[in-house]
């Protein structure tokens, strides 16, 4: 079922995707290029088309990929990504232990069905000292929380609409991922706030001011974007 739903969706972004789209900015990478400092191996679990590889080559060896589709990593492998297909709702990664510097995992885990199992596979892959990149949307972002309180809707996370919700299964916020990574081994994780974004916005720059980085990034980012490290 899982993989019937995402071919046709990958299907259907790779021919809509015209030439010269996707020029606005991609906050998503712009925070993972802030915080991806190189290593030998990285994987980018549910890759996608490939697109991690516009931010990781030159700071990475090897970029392996793995998604569901067979469409889109046929697409990232044409990128330069390493690409196997995998279902990420059935157990075990195709990699072993220790094997990766760095593990990506980019608006994935609201997808899945058991994300304490794909987490502890994420900790499973990295080696001693290897650090996850994760991110996911933010539930409570205040245009999410407005939307529920005041107009009695759950809020969409999402702009997809190829099923109801996007695909989404799973809501977080940073509270819920910390909790999360540290019960499957990694340690305490750090969450970063896309600097670019100010560049963009004085409002939001005087704003983060204002209330202090830590609220902005609880109540006024729409992402959540967490950095793990195992020990």
């Amino acid at each position: 079922m899982f993989k019937a739903l995402y071919e046709r969706y990958w299907t259907e972004r790779r021919d809509s995707e015209a030439p010269g789209a996707g020029e606005a900015p991609d906050e998503i990478l712009e925070a993972v290029e802030s915080a991806l400092d190189g290593g030998e191996r990285l994987l980018d679990v549910g890759c996608g088309m490939g697109n991690v590889i516009d931010v990781a080559q030159g700071r990475c060896g090897a970029i392996h990929g793995c998604d569901v589709s067979e469409v889109a990593v046929h697409e990232a492998s044409g990128c330069g990504v390493i690409g196997v297909c995998a279902d990420l709702n059935c157990g075990a990664l195709p990699y072993r232990s220790g094997a990766f510097d760095w593990v990506t995992c980019l608006e994935v885990i609201e997808h899945v069905v058991d994300p304490l199992q794909l987490l502890r596979e994420l900790h499973r892959v990295l080696r001693p000292a290897g650090r996850l990149i994760m991110t996911t949307p933010n539930i409570r972002y205040f245009r999410n929380v407005a939307r529920l309180v005041w107009r009695g809707e759950f809020p969409h996370t999402t702009t997809d609409t190829f099923v109801w919700g996007g695909g989404h299964l799973h809501y977080f916020t940073r509270r819920d991922l910390s909790k999360l990574l540290v019960g499957v081994g990694f340690e305490p994780p750090r969450f970063l706030i896309n600097e670019r974004q100010f560049e963009r916005s004085w409002k939001r720059r005087v704003l983060a001011r204002i209330i202090g980085w830590e609220r902005f990034g609880e109540w006024m980012c729409g992402g959540i974007v967490a950095v793990a490290r195992k020990p």
